[in-house]
Protein backbone atom coordinates (compact mmCIF):
# COMPACT_ATOMS: atom_id res chain seq x y z
CA UNK A 1 0.00 0.00 0.00
CA UNK A 2 1.37 3.50 -0.93
CA UNK A 3 1.24 5.36 1.98
CA UNK A 4 1.08 9.45 2.68
CA UNK A 5 1.12 10.37 5.60
CA UNK A 6 2.43 13.64 8.06
CA UNK A 7 6.02 13.48 8.95
CA UNK A 8 5.63 15.37 12.07
CA UNK A 9 3.54 13.10 14.03
CA UNK A 10 6.40 11.69 16.35
CA UNK A 11 6.83 14.33 18.58
CA UNK A 12 3.24 14.21 20.15
CA UNK A 13 2.34 10.90 21.31
CA UNK A 14 -0.90 10.43 20.63
CA UNK A 15 -1.00 11.86 17.25
CA UNK A 16 1.95 9.47 16.84
CA UNK A 17 -0.44 6.82 17.82
CA UNK A 18 -3.64 8.06 16.05
CA UNK A 19 -1.04 7.61 12.71
CA UNK A 20 -0.27 4.61 13.61
CA UNK A 21 -3.58 3.01 14.30
CA UNK A 22 -5.53 4.32 11.03
CA UNK A 23 -2.33 2.36 8.65
CA UNK A 24 -2.68 -0.83 10.83
CA UNK A 25 -6.77 -0.38 10.71
CA UNK A 26 -6.08 -0.04 6.41
CA UNK A 27 -3.43 -2.99 6.83
CA UNK A 28 -5.65 -4.81 8.66
CA UNK A 29 -3.30 -5.34 11.15
CA UNK A 30 -5.57 -6.68 13.81
CA UNK A 31 -3.15 -7.36 16.59
CA UNK A 32 -1.82 -3.87 16.47
CA UNK A 33 -5.53 -2.47 16.56
CA UNK A 34 -6.18 -4.60 19.75
CA UNK A 35 -3.16 -3.43 21.35
CA UNK A 36 -4.17 0.07 20.66
CA UNK A 37 -8.07 -0.45 21.94
CA UNK A 38 -9.54 -0.61 25.84
CA UNK A 39 -10.79 -4.11 26.76
CA UNK A 40 -14.08 -2.28 26.88
CA UNK A 41 -14.25 0.62 23.52
CA UNK A 42 -16.73 1.29 21.43
CA UNK A 43 -16.05 1.80 17.72
CA UNK A 44 -19.06 4.02 16.13
CA UNK A 45 -19.41 3.20 12.75
CA UNK A 46 -21.80 6.34 11.74
CA UNK A 47 -24.85 5.47 10.33
CA UNK A 48 -24.60 1.78 11.04
CA UNK A 49 -23.61 0.13 13.70
CA UNK A 50 -21.66 0.57 17.29
CA UNK A 51 -19.11 -2.59 17.56
CA UNK A 52 -18.19 -3.26 21.45
CA UNK A 53 -15.97 -6.47 21.61
CA UNK A 54 -12.62 -6.87 19.91
CA UNK A 55 -14.10 -10.62 18.09
CA UNK A 56 -16.84 -8.36 16.38
CA UNK A 57 -14.11 -5.63 15.39
CA UNK A 58 -12.08 -8.15 13.89
CA UNK A 59 -14.80 -9.59 11.75
CA UNK A 60 -15.84 -6.13 10.65
CA UNK A 61 -12.01 -5.13 9.90
CA UNK A 62 -11.94 -8.68 7.91
CA UNK A 63 -14.29 -7.26 5.39
CA UNK A 64 -13.13 -3.87 4.83
CA UNK A 65 -11.60 -3.41 1.06
CA UNK A 66 -7.91 -4.25 0.27
CA UNK A 67 -6.69 0.14 0.05
CA UNK A 68 -3.89 0.56 -2.31
CA UNK A 69 -3.24 4.15 -1.22
CA UNK A 70 -3.72 5.81 2.35
CA UNK A 71 -3.93 9.55 2.68
CA UNK A 72 -3.96 10.89 5.97
CA UNK A 73 -4.34 15.01 5.75
CA UNK A 74 -4.51 15.87 9.14
CA UNK A 75 -3.87 14.56 12.49
CA UNK A 76 -4.88 16.14 15.62
CA UNK A 77 -4.76 15.37 19.63
CA UNK A 78 -6.01 17.48 22.76
CA UNK A 79 -6.33 15.91 25.80
CA UNK A 80 -7.93 12.92 26.27
CA UNK A 81 -9.19 13.32 22.21
CA UNK A 82 -8.09 12.99 18.76
CA UNK A 83 -8.58 12.63 15.53
CA UNK A 84 -7.69 12.64 11.46
CA UNK A 85 -8.94 12.60 7.98
CA UNK A 86 -8.08 11.66 4.86
CA UNK A 87 -8.70 9.40 2.06
CA UNK A 88 -7.86 5.63 0.79
CA UNK A 89 -8.48 4.02 -2.95
CA UNK A 90 -9.09 0.28 -3.79
CA UNK A 91 -9.28 -0.71 -7.46
CA UNK A 92 -12.83 0.73 -7.47
CA UNK A 93 -13.38 3.41 -5.85
CA UNK A 94 -12.02 6.72 -3.30
CA UNK A 95 -13.05 7.11 -0.01
CA UNK A 96 -13.19 10.10 2.24
CA UNK A 97 -12.87 9.46 5.66
CA UNK A 98 -12.91 10.80 8.90
CA UNK A 99 -12.16 9.18 12.89
CA UNK A 100 -12.19 10.76 16.20
CA UNK A 101 -11.03 9.01 19.18
CA UNK A 102 -11.39 9.40 23.26
CA UNK A 103 -8.46 8.25 25.24
CA UNK A 104 -8.85 6.92 28.37
CA UNK A 105 -7.22 9.83 29.75
CA UNK A 106 -5.39 12.97 28.99
CA UNK A 107 -2.01 10.25 30.10
CA UNK A 108 -3.02 7.49 29.27
CA UNK A 109 -2.80 6.01 25.43
CA UNK A 110 -5.45 3.41 25.11
CA UNK A 111 -8.03 4.02 22.82
CA UNK A 112 -11.82 4.44 24.69
CA UNK A 113 -14.07 5.33 21.62
CA UNK A 114 -13.61 5.79 17.99
CA UNK A 115 -15.88 7.36 15.75
CA UNK A 116 -15.39 6.64 12.19
CA UNK A 117 -17.05 8.59 9.05
CA UNK A 118 -16.83 7.22 5.54
CA UNK A 119 -18.20 8.87 2.34
CA UNK A 120 -17.65 7.81 -1.28
CA UNK A 121 -16.34 9.88 -4.02
CA UNK A 122 -19.04 9.32 -6.55
CA UNK A 123 -17.53 12.53 -9.13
Amino acid sequence: MKLNVPTDCDNAPKRRLIKDFIIALYKNEFETIANGIEDEFEFKIIGHKTISNKEELRKYLNKNVEALELTLDEVLSHGKFGACNGTYKTKKEEMFFAYFFEFKSAGKNTIKIISEYKIANHI
